[in-house]
């Protein structure tokens, strides 16, 4: 073979190399282009679009009860009273009922170690309380005793040792909640007057 003839094959192979290197290159970046947008799900594009309009729709709060409104009163001794400002049932399943403790008279109220009822076990956990307080459904004939943690704490107000004169301070106690037919309960608590509630659903 000449060199001319030499020559020419050498150049014939590298036109064709480099052809076929340029038709590879392009066909990956087609694919690459391609298999990005199949990849990425509706959803991610959906939120890359409409993110902030998604942000915006935050949940409502729920509405807080109403402590201003007194619903019921419940007399007590020695010019303590307990007004009753909600009496609320919840979708978990539990009562919490709000009120606003009050000594009216001009002496210390010390005698309230009744309110915690006559359990020992109570007692001794969490103290004086509000732990002996409980719902009477008459429709149904029950009574619900407040809800207590794994130590025997009540689930109510603790911590009252002495109740200051002319004084007021909010308390809370919280129980099983009645049946949904249940539209009224007996709140009752030891050395108190017992007081008709209407329980409103949160």
């Amino acid at each position: 073979m000449s060199m001319w003839q030499i020559t020419r094959a050498r150049r014939t192979v590298a036109a064709a190399s480099l052809t076929a290197a340029l038709a590879l290159t392009l066909s990956a970046c087609g694919d690459d282009g391609a298999g990005t947008e199949n990849r990425l799900p509706s959803s991610t594009r959906h939120t890359a679009d409409e993110g902030g309009e998604d942000r915006a729709r935050q949940p409502e709060q729920p509405e807080q009860p109403d402590d201003s409104q007194v619903i019921a009163t419940l007399q007590g001794p020695q010019g303590i009273t307990m007004e009753v400002t909600s009496a609320t049932r919840d979708s978990s399943g539990f009562v919490t009922v709000n009120a606003n403790l009050k000594n009216a008279s001009d002496e210390d109220f010390t005698d309230t170690a009744q309110w915690t009822g006559p359990e020992l076990a109570m007692k001794r956990a969490a103290g004086d309380s509000l732990g002996g307080a409980t719902l009477v459904d008459k429709t149904e004939k029950k009574r619900y005793y407040t809800l207590r943690d794994t130590e025997n704490r009540p689930l109510a107000t603790t911590g009252l040792g002495i109740v200051a004169a002319n004084s007021d301070q909010k308390v809370f106690m919280q129980f099983p909640a009645p049946p949904k037919g249940t539209s009224e309960v007996d709140l009752q608590i030891p050395t108190f007057q017992s007081a008709s509630l209407a329980l409103t659903d949160a």
